[in-house]
């Protein structure tokens, strides 16, 4: 990919992102790789739902700028580590989907056996634990999760989705958050119905067929749905949805 069109990507995948709520202020930073050494980086400190191409930076893969005035993203550390990790990535997004990151606050798992499309989309999702944003712990975290994952949550932080371009990136993070939002409504109606084994085996080999990367292998072990397909998470959730009804005078 060219450089001025990787600047048109990017730029592109930010508005998308601040005008779908998955960003506000100046969160979020998106990068492509451009040949085999260089990189389009978002700048810091910006709102990147107004960003221009020319206010991108072009960075080497040790995050030295070499084009532009600006200072690449702040989480620069978490992009190469995904390129340094994964060869084959062309494109990072990191974004604060609200319901997705919700999720990690809450200490409840998004559960990836209840939407076909998710399992095929976007692999298992992994999370990693907290560490102060911007900094190398994070950024070891988030890559030890990447060897075998697409889609990386981070405590209480926001998501990375890798992608062979940005687009692919970015819809990995539209399907994240969506999961999350139809997962959190199921939760509040009652229990989850999970899909049988077999069917997310036959996603699983769906997705590895389609070239997608992800250590999910199967329901075996899972504590997502607990016992019996309640239970587990099930009970908290369901405590804490019946004490906001009761307070609303709805229980």
């Amino acid at each position: 990919m060219d450089e001025q069109t990787a600047r048109d990507q990017v730029t592109e995948c930010c508005r998308r992102m601040h005008e779908r709520g998955l960003i506000s202020g100046g969160e979020g930073n998106v990068s492509v790789r451009v040949g085999r050494s260089r990189l389009v980086v978002t700048p810091s400190g910006v709102n990147k739902g107004f960003l221009k191409p020319a206010d991108l930076v072009v960075t080497d893969l040790e995050g030295r700028v070499v084009k532009g005035r600006a200072r690449p993203s702040s989480e620069v550390r978490v992009h190469l580590a995904a390129y340094r990790v994964r060869p084959e990535v062309g494109a990072v997004v990191h974004a604060h989907p609200p319901t997705a990151v919700a999720f990690t606050i809450a200490g409840v798992s998004l559960a990836q056996c209840v939407v076909p499309e998710a399992i095929v989309t976007l692999g298992e999702v992994g999370t990693a634990p907290y560490a102060t944003p911007s900094t190398e712990a994070l950024a070891s975290e988030v890559e030890r999760i990447l060897v075998d994952h697409d889609v990386v949550l981070m405590d209480r932080h926001g998501s990375v989705t890798l992608g062979r371009d940005v687009f692919e990136a970015y819809d990995r993070l539209e399907a994240l958050e969506h999961t999350a939002r139809i997962t959190f409504l199921a939760r509040t109606l009652g229990p989850l119905k999970p899909l049988p084994r077999e069917e997310v085996e036959r996603l699983r080999a769906l997705r590895e067929a389609m070239g997608g990367r992800s250590s999910f292998a199967s329901c075996e072990g899972c504590t997502v749905c607990g016992p019996a397909g309640g239970g587990g998470d099930e009970a908290l959730v369901s405590a804490v949805v019946a004490a906001v009804l009761a307070r609303l005078g709805r229980g």
